[in-house]
């Protein structure tokens, strides 16, 4: 009963997370690049703290899981997909810390990110796809049961790998758009 409830725990921040994620980075989108007003740096700074501490809350539920896993089998901890979805979720945490403390105040700057410079504006975008592939693939993983004790580690992180590369240029093309004055369709 208690895992369960765990389990139900984790999986509801998982989707707060996530959603939230999700629309925050669609609120973003619309701006195009553009100074946001104090009403939209408002609701980041609210939703990035949202998503921090749903972040805790799926390492301290995951962590507890993980314990009673061991508990209930000594070899819970040979499944190599389970280390690589510590893998993804420590590299999510880092990268919530470069967002925090250098992408967040460079899109909400004055000048807006298309006024950063170009290197910033990279950084910027390296955060982001890393921020949206590392979480949707963290909860992927959460959901692989077939991946159990069957994939290996250096499988289970190519495929992360590959997603991130092509999500990358996906949005460095979107970034050129971007740059060149393109107009989104997202309004």
């Amino acid at each position: 009963m208690i895992k369960t409830l765990l389990v139900y725990a984790h999986l509801i921040a998982a989707c707060l997370a996530v959603g939230i994620l999700l629309i925050q980075d669609l609120a973003l989108v619309k701006w195009q690049g553009r100074a946001m007003n104090i009403e939209a740096i408002e609701n980041l700074q609210r939703n990035s703290g949202i998503v921090s501490l749903a972040l805790v809350a799926l390492w301290v539920t995951g962590l507890i899981i993980v314990a009673i896993g061991c508990i209930d089998n000594p070899a819970y901890l040979m499944n190599q997909k389970l280390w690589a979805k510590f893998s993804v979720v420590s590299i999510l945490t880092i990268n919530g810390l470069f967002l925090h403390f250098y992408s967040f105040p460079r899109l909400t700057a004055p000048q807006g990110f298309l006024g950063t410079n170009t290197a910033e504006q990279f950084i910027v975008l390296v955060t982001a796809v890393v921020s949206l592939v590392s979480w949707l693939y963290a909860c992927y993983l959460g959901i692989a049961r077939p991946w159990n004790n069957v994939a290996t580690y250096v499988y289970v992180m190519t495929v992360y790998t590959v997603i991130f590369i092509v999500s990358l240029l996906v949005a460095l093309e979107c970034w050129r758009g971007l740059r060149s004055g393109f107009r989104s369709v997202i309004r």
